[in-house]
């Protein structure tokens, strides 16, 4: 029987609050995001906005789980990236002035997909279809 040929993980870009709700969540759509992050099946794009975002809302509200945190920068495989001043220009044009930071991290690191807390559920469905297409 001929293996399945190994195919790249999907770059995908997650903001803070997917983080947050994924750590601190054993259920939902965000923790199956970080999952299929440590599984290897996605390869996870973190702005660096996005992590010191995470770090100070962690240590502002919930400093018991910041520990959780940085394991998770540890163990699962990752990309944490700085935007250029060329990204952020290209941001700029596109997104609102708040959503810049993770946008321009997003076109830098090449990733296919920005996941917003807002939508994250449809990166799920997404996922289930490309698995499934695999088996056939």
């Amino acid at each position: 029987m001929a293996r399945p040929e190994k195919t790249e993980p999907l770059h995908v870009c997650v903001d803070a609050d997917v983080l947050i709700a994924g750590l601190l969540s054993r259920t939902g759509a965000s923790h199956a995001i970080l999952v299929l992050g440590e599984l290897g099946l996605l390869r996870l794009v973190l702005p660096e906005a996005a992590v010191a975002e995470v770090r100070r809302n962690l240590a502002a509200k919930l400093p018991e789980a910041a520990p959780l945190f940085e394991e998770f920068l540890r163990a699962v495989p990752l990309q944490l990236h700085r935007p250029t001043p060329h990204d952020r220009e290209r941001a700029r044009e596109l997104a609102d002035a708040k959503d810049v930071p993770i946008l321009a991290a997003a076109i830098g690191a090449g990733a296919r997909i920005l996941v917003p807390h807002n939508i994250r559920r449809t990166l799920i469905e997404e996922v289930r279809g490309w698995l499934a297409s695999l088996g056939t």
